[in-house]
């Protein structure tokens, strides 16, 4: 039963990767117009094809396979599932595209299924059909869980990055709007003195201000992408103080002061629980150690003595 379930995965996968792979009617008409253009153009089939075999064989056969398996993979998504890895991979800094990151989903959910199987089929487990079908089941969904773990650990240390740094931020903001740069001005400097995240985070607000959005549209993006409470205080504050005209220089002098203040306040919180992080290592690790160096010499005095 088990050699039959085994072949049915592998025709299934076989099938599966036949019909993602195999290129489509619209590709096969883009290839023969990018053909024709080339020999229009006095471009000779020989000179195409040297300036692609110089090309490595991953940028020349592995990446269009797996771009190609990426954007079959993204259509059968579901929508909600797309939204949701769209806007993880924003809060992380764009590391990879929507489709690339799905397909890689995909795919490490296909390899852990596979290993399940294949071990089950060399160890020769015998047993309900349903227990042996759980443990590839398993496989798969920590395999498709591990993307999601890694961009989990991206999001949050771009978070805390983000809100390290938001009251030096906000320092250069306040300096920089009280000597007579406007706000905009200000948020450029700061894009500019700032490095990775801050740069490309106010970096994208300017670039929408320049599209034509509004000062509080583009700053409620800027608060829905770093998804910091820290970042969705300050943008409501800005917001406020532009609409109702108040000093920009002053909100954002009270902004720092509370933001500094907040920093100070998580630096004592983390201080106050080291102690009882410490605990477990000390139980674990340094007793024994301690028991063993001051009752050890006692415990093998007491055993000769018994023994004579």
């Amino acid at each position: 039963m088990l050699s039959l379930i085994m072949v049915l995965v592998f025709l299934t996968f076989g099938t599966m990767t036949y019909l993602l792979l195999a290129p489509s009617d619209e590709q096969i008409m883009i290839w023969r117009r990018a053909g024709d253009l080339r020999v229009r153009r006095g471009a000779g089939p020989q000179k195409v094809e040297d300036e692609e075999l110089s090309q490595p064989f991953s940028e020349r056969v592995l990446r269009p396979i797996f771009e190609n398996l990426y954007s079959r993979i993204m259509k059968i998504a579901p929508l909600s599932l797309r939204d949701k890895i769209r806007r993880k991979l924003a809060q992380a800094g764009h590391p990879m595209d929507t489709a690339r990151f799905i397909g890689i989903k995909a795919i490490s959910a296909s390899i852990g299924m596979l290993v399940g199987v294949v071990f089950f089929t060399l160890g020769n487990s015998k047993g309900p059909v349903l227990s042996q079908l759980m443990f590839p089941i398993l496989l798969a969904y920590i395999g498709a869980f591990l993307p999601e773990f890694w961009l989990s650990a991206k999001v949050g240390q771009r978070k805390k990055a983000l809100g390290k740094a938001l009251p030096d931020v906000l320092d250069l903001l306040s300096v920089s709007v009280e000597a007579g740069l406007g706000f905009d001005g200000a948020i450029q400097k700061v894009s500019e003195k700032f490095s990775e995240p801050i740069s490309g985070e106010f970096g994208l607000y300017l670039k929408e201000i320049r599209l034509g959005k509004s000062r509080a549209d583009a700053l409620r993006n800027l608060a829905d992408r770093t998804d910091h409470p820290d970042y969705r205080t300050f943008t409501a504050a800005i917001i406020q103080a532009d609409q109702l005209g108040a000093s920009m220089a002053r909100v954002l002098r009270m902004q720092s002061e509370s933001m500094r203040l907040k920093r100070k306040q998580r630096a004592e919180e983390q201080a106050m629980k080291a102690p009882v992080k410490m605990l477990f290592p000390l139980i674990m690790f340094i007793f024994p150690t301690l028991f063993l160096v001051i009752l050890g010499p006692a415990v093998i005095h007491i055993l000769r003595n018994y023994k004579m």
